[in-house]
């Protein structure tokens, strides 16, 4: 009895042998200070001062940032600051998503021994030193000058939206019929790159701002930059007659493919399968059938949505052809494209027929127009009780497939048709890198302005880097191969330190090829507190 209370305590005698029924004595490593013991032999020491860390990766984008002058613009801009801008960047390119992630990035990878950074990169401190970066909009803006300046062929593209839950300064507005869908807030965002993909700059612009405010405002900020012969490449959102007309009356370079629903533009495509003029082209090693030709302006009878003169497109034998200007209209025929949309569209009514055959419902022809959407063109459709009998229009399928691999692109004047499709190329490019990470930039994360500016252009420069990544890839013939698997394989070299020691692992054949892929030497040893760029070079003016 303990207190009044019942208790009851068990001693250990030990295990009854199965055989003899007799106690087996005591086994002593089982004993609570034995096990402890026998763990501690087992322990693997850690030797202090040892590390072993990333270093192939950061190694191959230093030397790509080099060529670029990547980190010698960032210096001139923002100072001492711009190495830290640059390293941030690139531990956000090697691991993409939340900002939280920089600081354990930069401890994982060389990237801190490799540029001699001492500061954290905490959570605090990336806030306190991002928001410091936006209040800076005189430095960005000369980081943007420089890499216009040094740019060869200047391509500015038309805007892309960006659903948003971040205010952005009132920049973020609600717009009718948004590209995306979205009924959450939106901003526009326009970039300029090279005519390889490679951005140059950006700019953040209210969400209903409409197309053609925002080209003016980038002519006005690149010809600002010194740039005068800025080639501006759209999609077919903004080509209509209005828009057209006013870049030949700012005498703005521009291309775009067309929107194959206008009559001028159907009456080319008709008239390109009659045509004898047409060439066989090769692009990016890629044949076409081109014919050059033109198309005009007049003035509609009618005014737009603005309340201004309305312009139609034309085509030779129209009444008025030309009146109001003349662009080159470039026809093109792919024949891989056109197997592809042949067999999609056969696929598209196979399916829209078996759908259909399942429908029962009180209105099956409202039903089925729901799901074909646009499609519904190419049916007959008939109600019967519940269900609903579709029928192929020959003549509509026919003239689709007709047309199946043909596209029509719209320049102005001085433009041939290499300058088009390479320019075209760098936007959708570039385009496609930017729509990857649209998501990310959905929440800011931060309620301050200045701290999604300063986050912002961290992701533009590692944006940068990732896209010349891309171009280099794409040039080099390895297109199967991403800038993800790219960096992760080179990652599998490591810096091993040991006190003042330092060396790396073993390079693999694979990560032999990449250095040669980009023309890099392979390393021999790891490199510490290196600049970003030669500093001699900044004591001279630059643009």
């Amino acid at each position: 009895m303990e207190n009044g209370k019942k208790k009851t305590v068990s001693t250990y005698l030990g295990r009854v042998d199965p055989d003899t029924k007799e106690l087996l004595p005591k086994i002593p490593e089982k004993s609570a200070e034995n096990r402890r013991k026998i763990a501690k032999e087992k322990e693997i020491a850690i030797l202090k001062g040892v590390s072993s860390k990333e270093y192939g990766a950061t190694y191959l984008l230093h030397e790509v940032q080099l060529r670029m002058s990547l980190g010698e613009d960032l210096m001139r801009a923002f100072g001492n600051s711009g190495k830290t801008i640059l390293a941030a960047a690139m531990a956000y390119l090697m691991e993409p998503g939340a900002f939280r992630n920089i600081d354990s990035t930069l401890e994982r990878t060389y990237i801190r021994e490799f540029y001699d950074l001492r500061a954290s990169m905490d959570s605090g401190t990336l806030s306190d030193f991002t928001r410091n970066l936006g209040e800076k909009a005189m430095n960005i803006d000369r980081f943007f000058e420089l890499r216009v300046k040094g740019s060869n062929g200047l391509v500015a593209w038309d805007t892309t939206t960006n659903g948003t839950y971040s205010e952005l300064d009132q920049m973020a507005e609600y717009v009718v019929n948004n590209k995306d869908g979205e009924d959450i807030k939106q901003t526009k965002t326009g970039f300029a790159t090279d005519m390889r993909g490679i951005p140059l700059m950006f700019r953040h612009y209210p969400g209903t701002i409409s197309d053609i405010a925002t080209v003016d405002r980038m002519v006005s900020d690149i010809e600002r930059y010194g740039k005068k012969d800025a080639l501006f490449v759209f999609d077919r959102g903004f080509v209509s007659g209005a828009n057209v007309k006013h870049l030949l009356d700012k005498g703005i370079r521009f291309t775009a493919p067309a929107n194959t629903s206008s009559k001028a533009i159907k009456t080319l495509m008709s008239r390109f399968v009659k045509t004898n003029e047409s060439l066989d082209m090769i692009h990016d090693g890629h044949a076409y059938k081109v014919w050059k030709t033109q198309i005009g302006l007049t003035e509609a009878d009618r005014l737009s949505a603005d309340g201004s003169q309305a312009y139609s497109f034309t085509v030779s034998g129209d009444a008025g052809h030309g009146d109001d200007g003349m662009i080159n209209a470039y026809v093109c025929f792919d024949s891989k494209k056109y197997s592809d949309e042949v067999q999609n569209h056969k696929m598209m009514l196979n399916d829209l027929k078996r759908k259909a055959a399942e429908i029962e419902c009180k209105d099956p022809v409202a039903r089925f127009k729901k799901i074909a959407g646009k499609a519904i063109k190419h049916f007959d459709v008939q109600a019967d009780g519940k269900k609903v009998i579709v029928k192929e229009k020959q003549n509509s399928v026919s003239f689709a497939e007709n047309r199946a691999g043909v596209f029509v692109m719209l320049s102005s004047s001085d433009l041939d048709w290499s300058t088009v499709m390479t320019a075209y190329d760098a936007r959708r490019l570039t385009e496609q890198a930017f729509d990857f990470s649209k998501s990310d930039d959905r929440r800011h994360r931060t309620p301050d302005k200045y701290t999604m500016i300063g986050r912002s252009l961290i992701k533009f420069v590692s944006l940068i880097l990732k896209c010349e990544l891309c171009a280099e890839i794409r040039e080099s013939g390895k297109r199967e191969m991403s800038v993800g698997q790219t960096l992760g394989y080179l990652n599998t070299i490591n810096c091993l330190s040991y006190g003042s020691s330092s060396a790396l692992s073993e390079i693999s054949k694979n990560c032999r090829n990449i250095f040669g892929m980009f023309g890099v030497e392979v390393p021999n040893e790891p490199v510490l507190g290196i600049e970003v760029c030669d500093l001699r070079c900044l004591a001279t003016p630059k643009g």
